[in-house]
C-alpha cells in the first residue's frame, strides 16, 4: 500500500502563485523534486516500509539555499529543478507555500514551523538570517553547543512543533557542527466519511514479503474518487473541510509497489489524477501507526547536490565567511491512520559543519 498526501487537492485557496514571476514554474519544480527524492529513497531503502515528506525536505533545503553561492547555488537550483528562477522568486514561492499549507479548521489542522540554531560565536551573515526570517518565518536562536542542555532545547522545539509525535530529531551535537536548520510539520484531520468501529474486523494483511499478518481492517462503502489501470487500483479519501486528501494505491495481482514507483514521476502523476472518477466504492484498509527516519545525504548527492556535502568545495559564502558544508540531512516522519482520521508529522534537520582542516 502506497500512501500520499495530494498537494493538488490540498490547497483550495485561489491561485496563490499567479502574482509571482515564474510562480507556476517553481511549484512544478517542487513537485518534480518530490517525486525524484521519493524514488531515490525508495530505490535505496532495504526495509519494506518507508515514508518521507518532500515538502519538509524542500523547505529545510530552501533555507540552506539562501546561504549558497556560485557552483553550490547552481547545484541547489539543478537539484530542486528551479531552472532560471532567481533566489528571490523561489523564496517568494516557498513563503506562499507555507502560507497556503498552514490551516486551522473545524476538521483539519496543518502546522509548518522553521528554525535555525547557531553555535555561540559562529559568525553568520545578517542577510542570510533576514531572508530566512522574512520568507520562512524561521525562529533564529544562538546556543552554546558545548552545553548539554542545547540538545534538549532543539529536540524540545521539534517535539513541541510536531505535537510530541517526533520527540527527538538529533541524538548528539558533534564538535564540527555550527548550525542546524530545521523544518517541522504537523497534520491532523478527521475523515469526511469516517469508518465505524463496529465494522472493524481482524483479517489477513498480505505483505509483499513474509507471512500474512492478522490486522484490524476498517470497512466502509462510500462515493470516492476512484481510478484503476494495469498497475493498481486507487481511491482518494477526503478529509473534513475538503482541504486535504489521502490517495491510496493498491498494486494489482502480479504487480508490486516497486512497479508503481518505477512508473511514477510528476508528469505521470498528473495524468493519473485526471482519470479519477467518483464511484461508489467498497473500501477495506488497515488502521496503522508507523514511524520512519532516513538520512538523505546519498539521495541528494545522487540528484546533483554532492558539492554541498564536500567540506572543501562547498560554497556557503552567503551564510558565513568561514568554510562550511552540509554534514547531514536527516528526516523523521510519523503517521497514525484510524477510524476517525489521520495524524502525521515530519521533521527535517540539516546540519552545517565547519571545515576545520586546511586543504592540502
Amino acid at each position: 500500500m502506497l500512501l500520499a498526501c495530494d498537494s493538488e487537492t490540498a490547497i483550495q485557496k485561489p491561485e496563490p502563485f499567479n502574482d509571482i514571476e515564474k510562480g507556476a514554474q517553481i511549484v512544478e519544480a517542487n513537485n518534480e523534486f518530490a517525486f525524484s527524492l521519493f524514488k531515490e529513497i525508495a530505490n535505496d531503502e532495504e526495509k519494506p516500509n518507508l515514508m518521507i515528506s518532500p515538502v519538509s525536505a524542500s523547505l529545510a533545503l530552501g533555507m540552506v539555499y539562501n546561504g549558497s553561492a556560485n557552483a553550490t547555488q547552481e547545484a541547489f537550483a539543478n537539484t530542486l529543478n528551479y531552472g532560471n528562477a532567481t533566489l528571490e522568486e523561489t523564496n517568494q514561492v516557498n513563503k506562499n507555500i507555507i502560507d497556503n499549507l498552514v490551516y486551522q479548521g473545524s476538521g483539519a489542522r496543518f502546522d509548518v514551523a522553521n528554525s535555525i540554531w547557531i553555535h555561540d560565536g559562529f559568525p553568520v551573515k545578517k542577510g542570510f538570517v533576514k531572508l530566512n526570517k522574512d520568507y520562512y518565518y524561521a525562529k533564529v536562536q544562538n546556543l552554546d553547543f558545548n552545553d548539554p542542555n542545547s540538545l534538549n532545547i532543539i529536540n524540545n522545539w521539534v517535539s513541541d512543533k510536531t505535537n510530541a509525535k517526533i520527540p527527538k530529531v538529533i541524538d548528539e551535537i558533534k564538535p564540527e557542527t555550527v548550525m542546524y536548520l530545521i523544518n517541522a510539520l504537523y497534520f491532523k484531520a478527521d475523515w469526511k466519511y469516517q469508518f465505524k468501529k463496529e465494522n472493524n474486523k481482524e483479517q489477513a494483511f498480505n505483505p509483499e514479503t513474509g507471512m500474512a499478518q492478522q490486522v484490524t481492517m476498517m470497512h466502509q462503502q462510500e462515493n470516492f474518487a476512484y481510478f484503476s489501470n494495469d498497475l493498481f487500483s486507487s481511491v482518494t479519501l477526503p478529509y473534513k473541510d475538503d482541504q486535504f486528501s489521502m490517495t491510496l494505491l493498491l498494486p494489482n495481482s502480479g504487480k508490486t509497489v516497486t512497479d508503481i514507483i518505477t512508473a511514477m514521476d510528476w508528469d505521470v502523476w498528473k495524468n493519473w489524477q485526471e482519470s479519477y472518477r467518483v464511484t461508489e466504492t467498497s473500501l477495506t484498509m488497515p488502521k496503522f501507526t508507523f514511524s520512519y527516519e532516513k538520512k538523505f545525504n546519498d539521495a541528494l548527492s545522487n540528484l546533483g547536490l554532492d558539492v554541498a556535502f564536500d567540506p572543501y568545495n562547498a560554497d556557503f559564502s552567503l551564510l558565513s565567511d568561514l568554510q562550511t558544508y552540509i554534514s547531514f540531512v536527516l528526516q523523521k516522519t510519523y503517521i497514525d491512520v484510524n477510524e476517525e482520521g489521520s495524524e502525521a508529522a515530519a521533521a527535517t534537520v540539516v546540519g552545517i559543519g565547519l571545515t576545520s582542516m586546511p586543504q592540502v
